[in-house]
C-alpha cells in the first residue's frame, strides 16, 4: 500500500510540473519556463545613490577651457546678446554595481540650484539628453564635446528661486545601461529656450568639487532597484498584469518558500509580486504554483 501510495504521489508531482511547463508556453507570457533553477534568495527592493564620477559645465565662449575642478556649474542658453553664450552641463555615474536583469523601478537625476546670474531663470526649461560618446571631466571642452542623442530624455523647469533641488527622470536610458542596450556616458543638461538679450538667465548648480556640506548638495543618481531572485512561490494571487518579460500581480495569499538558510513567508493582500526572467511552475489569473525569479514590488 505504501509504495502505491509513494508512486502516485510521484506520478501527480510529474504530471504538476509537466503541466506547469505547458501552460507557461501557452498563456500570453504570463509566466517564464526554464528546466534550471539558478539560485534561492529573498524578495529584494532598494534605492541605490550614485554620485557623479564626472561633472563639469562647457562654454561656449571658452571653447578649448576645461572647468572639470570647478565646485560649481553654470547653465545658459546660446542666445544672449550674441550668438555664443552657451553653457551645457555634463555628467556621467559609474553604475556597474548594478547586476544586468535587476528590475530599475525609477531613476532621477537630480542637481542642486543654488544661485543664478543677471536674470531669474525661474520658469525655464532645462533639456536633458543621453550623450552616445565618451568624455571625462579633465579633459572635455567646447569643442571636444561628446555627441548626443537625437530625442530628449527628460525636462525640468526652473524654481521660483534658488535654494531648491531640480530633478530629471531617467529610468528608461538606466535600464538601456544596466541591460547593455545602450553605452553607459550619462547626460547633458542644456537651455534650449530663446532669450536673444543681455542679462541672460544663468543658474549655478553645484558640483562634485563642492564640500562645504560633504555630499549633501552635489548631483546625485537615485536609483529604486528591483533584483529579482529565484523562490518557490504558491497561492492565489489577483490583478495578473503581465508586460514583455514582466509579469506583476498582487499577493491574495501567497507563500514564499527559501531553502538555504531556510525561510518560509506569507505575503498578506495588497503586496505586489513582479516575476521576471526564467522560471518552471504556473501562473494563472487567480493561483501561483512552482519556481519563479521574483522580486517584492
Amino acid at each position: 500500500m505504501k509504495k502505491n501510495l509513494l508512486s502516485k504521489t510521484l506520478v501527480i508531482g510529474v504530471i504538476i510540473l509537466f503541466v506547469g511547463a505547458s501552460v507557461v508556453s501557452g498563456i500570453n507570457n504570463n509566466v517564464k519556463s526554464s528546466n534550471a533553477i539558478d539560485e534561492i534568495g529573498n524578495l529584494n527592493r532598494g534605492t541605490e545613490t550614485f554620485y557623479p564620477t564626472d561633472d563639469v559645465y562647457i562654454d561656449m565662449r571658452s571653447p578649448n577651457g576645461n572647468t572639470g575642478s570647478d565646485v560649481d556649474l553654470k547653465l545658459s542658453n546660446k542666445y544672449g546678446a550674441t550668438s555664443d553664450w552657451e553653457r551645457d552641463l555634463l555628467f556621467k555615474f559609474d553604475i556597474s554595481s548594478i547586476p544586468s536583469g535587476a528590475l530599475i523601478e525609477s531613476a532621477t537625476l537630480k542637481i542642486f540650484y543654488y544661485q543664478y546670474l543677471d536674470t531669474n531663470p525661474a520658469g525655464r526649461e532645462l533639456t536633458l539628453y543621453r550623450i552616445t560618446s565618451n568624455w571625462n571631466e579633465d579633459s572635455v571642452t567646447w569643442n571636444t564635446r561628446p555627441n548626443l542623442a537625437a530625442e530628449t530624455t527628460a525636462s525640468s523647469v526652473v524654481p521660483s528661486s534658488p535654494g531648491a533641488w531640480m530633478e530629471w527622470e531617467v529610468t528608461t536610458d538606466v535600464k538601456d545601461f544596466v541591460d547593455g542596450e545602450e553605452a553607459n556616458y550619462g547626460w547633458q543638461i542644456l537651455d534650449e529656450t530663446y532669450w536673444g538679450g543681455p542679462n541672460l538667465p544663468t543658474p549655478k548648480f553645484h558640483s562634485k568639487e563642492y564640500s562645504a556640506n560633504g555630499n549633501d548638495y552635489i548631483p546625485y543618481l537615485e536609483i529604486d532597484v528591483l533584483e529579482p531572485h529565484m523562490a518557490f512561490l504558491f497561492g492565489r494571487i489577483e490583478n495578473l498584469n503581465a508586460e514583455g518579460d514582466l509579469t506583476t500581480f498582487d499577493a491574495v495569499r501567497l507563500r514564499y518558500l527559501q531553502f538555504s538558510p531556510f525561510s518560509f513567508n506569507t505575503y498578506a493582500s495588497g503586496e505586489e509580486i513582479a516575476v521576471v526572467g526564467s522560471g518552471l511552475g504556473i501562473i494563472t489569473t487567480s493561483f501561483a504554483f512552482g519556481f519563479f525569479s521574483a522580486a517584492l514590488l
